[in-house]
């Protein structure tokens, strides 16, 4: 026979749930799940949730640029798919729509933040974060019409 769960069980439970929401909420209301603005993954659970300037998104176009990955994978991306990957006022960079932004701040998971630091965004030649969307992550969906 299975035994109902302990009330502690129960209770931590709930408080990992309202934590869960409290996290997603915004200051207007609403919910919004976490998104990285470079590499489009759900930040989940308790993973540490950075803010990214568009200044540091800029100076490190040279490593998530529409340019970058064509001459990179020698291949021209889709018109459609560059709309999918595009954010207002960030022309031809290959970033998540889908990240919420405050401002001229984004949100981004620890290991793009800790990828895209200064100090690596001044070393010619250095590769995008691992799973970033410039680096070969360029999925996009299918149009509706």
């Amino acid at each position: 026979t299975l035994n109902p769960p302990d009330e502690n069980f129960k209770k931590s439970l709930v408080m990992k749930a309202i934590k869960q929401a409290i996290r997603t909420k915004r200051p207007n209301g609403t919910h919004q799940v976490k998104v990285c603005v470079v590499c489009d993954r759900v930040i989940i659970g308790e993973e540490k949730v950075c803010n990214i300037s568009t200044e540091r998104l800029e100076e490190n176009q040279h490593r998530i640029s529409v340019d970058v990955y064509e001459e990179f994978y020698r291949k021209t991306l889709h018109p459609l798919l560059v709309e999918q990957y595009s954010v207002e006022g960030l022309d031809r960079l290959l970033l998540s729509p889908r990240a919420y932004r405050e401002g001229d701040n984004f949100e981004c998971c620890q290991s793009c933040n800790s990828s895209m630091q200064p100090s690596k965004a001044k070393k010619k030649g250095s590769k995008p974060p691992k799973y970033a969307i410039a680096n070969g992550f360029v999925i996009g969906h299918f149009p509706l019409s």
